[in-house]
């Protein structure tokens, strides 16, 4: 902060630049704490700084841009931040500290960005038509946001790295929707995938997809942040897939269960956690729905293809990085530079065309040295270099006691070991790893000529890569990450969006469904509620149900100073059935239920058994219960708009009309000003645009997690700002991604030592 005054405070004469008489100046306030005034904070700094350490520093940011957005130096700036002539001097330093700030943070995503496009990923050739096939099954047409979304989400099925991207639609849009149709894309798609490191399709690619069909059954994993939500996933996708007659499997803390059940093929069946594991590593289990338990290390897939993280924000920052781990590429050695991040991608790519190309002469069935003859020839008609004499020791106690001799060493990098096994197990990749475990090479491909098909396995030293991959640890251990899609339903406003998820595509659902009619909203003062009351009876008996919302569990303590004066549920759930609705069911939801209670709870009124459900906010996301046309919030005025918005979407189920009520005690106008918004924004961005110049990015983000400053979050909410500092990102990484220029040494230095920041 900065004190504008007329005086020279005492002391200051002698500061690093030479005071006009009679003019102003700003002095700067720091935070105090016990013992250590501001004024005490301003001479120490002072001091330090004249130490000459500002000619020591060398500011990161390059000239040019500095020049261009009219920013001071990092000298200048440190001057003007703690000693400022003027308060115009003061800001200036504030606005470049924020650009900074900023700045690097979109040069991390755009370097993450990259990296990430270097990763081969399975190919999903599915047509628009095909899936459209699909969709024609829901209850409902495709909105053309909806429809426009699946569309762009297959268009990245079909390029050569695995897609990342974040779909963001309002309560109610229908990402479920758009989730189904391109995971329907994953689980029908003949198993082909992309080979390594291809840069676009190669000129015959239609001869070489025809010839990829050797990876088993692709996968999909959806993950949901309450077992409610993956519970009702399940049985969504259970409704729309089980005429193809996959396996669908559903794992969470309280168990795990499986589509079809042998005994009834249209049911599902309760089934141990060991057998589910076991159907998801031998590939039997098509679609796995679950909560952080799909993140365990003891899960492990056959052929893992599309991640799906639905209200990826409500994961703990610790689950959402093991879910994107390896998205700043991962390296198999630290020996190894960045620019061999995926193992000779372009040689990888040639010898197994050279593969395909022999598989397709001559077929399946033969023995062993007819391929290793046969890939000589094959070799040398494609001009690869290759050595079939190359031997390499076997040492033991420093002694040799033996030569391993490859079936070939191409062009002094790869090991290629060719077999000829009905398949490949453990075995044969342990065994080739620790063969190269006394070599000076990194890779080998395992080869395995099957009376089936041709079986093509990365092994990596120091670490053998097998097919079967954890989705905890899938980028560390598969040389093809899985496909990426993350959803929320939480509005974020497009700063925030250009910042926290600058290396996903951006992808927004816009409209509601066709018969979807808008919520209407009424904000209810505490004379008016037994009208509210009524209006709800009346729609009780048309056979309607109705939410409550209470901003806490308990009564708050009367013996304790300061406690809340808010409802509760339990108290709520009590007054209502007694005073209010005795002639209605009403049943409780909260966080402290054990959750066979929840379940019990939930399955109860979406059956319609109880009429009224008095909850927490843990009913914000994913509760789904067309029926329940009414929402009730206490206290609204503890919630932000965003969170308000997200409740209210609660309602959005159906093509009934759909109430909501927002109950407050305040009789504030700046409280009333901000509920009034939540009644006339037009849709949920709108609302967190507001939210946020109201209450601040940390209300929205949960800043504690981000590790940036406050100046930073300040910068967030300047979206002129965020878009320059993107802009110059994006220019710099496109043209010099290594920042090997001389003139971005002090920026790459930088870079390196940043702590690592999740922004997921």
């Amino acid at each position: 902060e900065i004190e504008v005054i007329k005086k020279i405070p005492v002391g200051v004469g002698d500061s690093l630049f030479t005071e006009h008489e009679n003019s102003e100046y700003a002095f700067p306030v720091y935070k105090e704490t016990q013992g250590i005034t501001s004024r005490w904070l301003y001479h120490a700094i002072q001091k330090i700084l004249k130490q000459s350490i500002l000619d020591e520093l060398i500011d990161p940011i390059p000239q040019d841009i500095l020049d261009t957005y009219n920013l001071p130096s990092l000298q200048t700036a440190l001057i003007w931040v703690h000693f400022p002539r003027k308060e115009a001097d003061a800001r200036s330093a504030r606005k470049r500290f924020a650009f900074e700030e900023i700045f690097f943070i979109q040069l991390e995503k755009e370097k993450e960005k990259i990296l990430h496009k270097q990763n081969p990923s399975f190919l999903i050739n599915k047509s628009e038509s095909e899936v459209a096939e699909f969709t024609k099954r829901f209850p409902f047409e495709p909105t053309k946001a909806q429809q426009e979304s699946i569309d762009k989400i297959l268009s990245d099925f079909r390029k050569d790295h695995a897609m990342s991207r974040l779909l963001e639609g309002d309560v109610g849009s229908g990402k479920t929707a758009v989730a189904a149709a391109t995971a329907y894309a994953v689980v029908s798609t003949p198993p082909l995938r992309q080979p390594e490191g291809v840069s676009g399709r190669p000129s015959s690619s239609d001869d070489v997809l025809a010839e990829r069909q050797d990876f088993g059954n692709l996968q999909v994993a959806y993950m949901a942040p309450t077992e409610i939500l993956a519970t009702q996933h399940f049985e969504s996708f259970i409704e729309m897939f089980s005429y193809l007659g996959i396996n669908i499997g559903l794992m969470t803390s309280s168990g795990c269960k499986k589509f079809p059940s042998k005994v009834h093929p249209t049911k599902w069946t309760d089934i141990s956690r060991a057998q589910l594991l076991k159907w998801v590593k031998g590939g039997e289990i098509a679609i796995l729905i679950g909560t952080h338990s799909l993140i365990q290390k003891t899960v492990e897939f056959e052929n893992l293809a599309y991640v799906i993280v639905d209200e990826q924000h409500r994961f703990g920052v610790a689950q959402r990085k093991a879910l994107r781990r390896g998205r700043g590429r991962r390296l198999d050695a630290d020996s190894t530079p960045k620019s061999e991040a995926l193992l000779y991608r372009d040689l990888t790519y040639r010898i197994r065309e050279a593969i395909f190309r022999v598989k397709k002469e001559i077929g399946l069935g033969h023995k062993e040295i007819v391929y290793q003859r046969a890939l000589e020839e094959e070799f040398k008609k494609s001009k690869i270099q290759f050595s079939r004499e190359h031997r390499i020791p076997i040492m033991y106690n420093r002694k040799n006691v033996g030569t391993y001799v490859p079936d070939f060493v191409v062009e002094n990098k790869i090991i290629v070991e060719l077999k000829s096994l009905p398949k490949i197990t453990g075995v044969e990749t342990k065994q080739l790893w620790n063969y190269m475990k006394g070599s000076e090479f990194k890779l080998g491909l395992l080869v395995n000529w099957s009376f089936t098909t041709v079986e093509i396995k990365r092994v990596i030293y120091d670490k053998a890569r097998k097919s079967a991959t954890s989705l905890r640890e899938v980028s560390d251990k598969s040389a093809f990450l899985p496909h990426l899609l993350s959803m929320t339903a939480t509005p974020i406003p497009r700063t925030l969006a250009l910042t926290i998820y600058g290396d996903l595509d951006l992808t927004l659902l816009d409209e509601l469904p066709k018969g979807r009619k808008p919520v209407k909203t009424e904000i209810v003062l505490p004379k008016d509620r037994s009208q509210t009351y009524e209006f709800v009876r009346k729609e009780l008996k048309a056979g309607r149900q109705a939410y409550v919302i209470c901003p806490r569990i308990n009564e708050p303590d009367p013996t304790k100073e300061r406690a809340l004066n808010v409802r509760s549920v339990i108290a709520e759930t009590e007054r209502l059935q007694k005073e209010v609705f005795p002639e209605y069911k009403i049943s409780m939801l909260h966080g402290k239920m054990s959750k066979d209670e929840k379940s019990d709870t939930m399955q109860e009124f979406a059956e319609g058994k109880s009429h009224i459900l008095i909850a927490t906010s843990v009913i914000e996301v994913g509760v789904n219960v067309p029926n329940s046309t009414m929402i009730i919030i206490e206290g609204a005025e503890r919630f932000g708009l965003a969170q308000l918005h997200q409740l209210r979407g609660r309602v959005v189920r159906s093509s009934h009309q759909a109430h909501c009520f927002v109950f407050t005690d305040s009789k504030t106008e700046k409280t009333i000003d901000r509920l009034r918004a939540l009644v006339t924004a037009k849709n949920g961005f709108e609302l967190a645009e507001l939210d946020m110049k109201q209450r601040g990015v940390g209300e929205l983000t949960g800043a504690k997690q981000w590790g940036v400053s406050d100046l930073a979050m300040e910068a967030i909410q300047n979206l002129k700002m965020v878009e320059a500092a993107r802009d110059e990102a994006q220019r710099i990484m496109a043209a010099d991604p290594e920042l090997k220029q001389k003139r971005f040494s002090a920026l790459k230095s930088k870079l390196q030592n940043r702590i690592e920041l999740h922004f997921e």
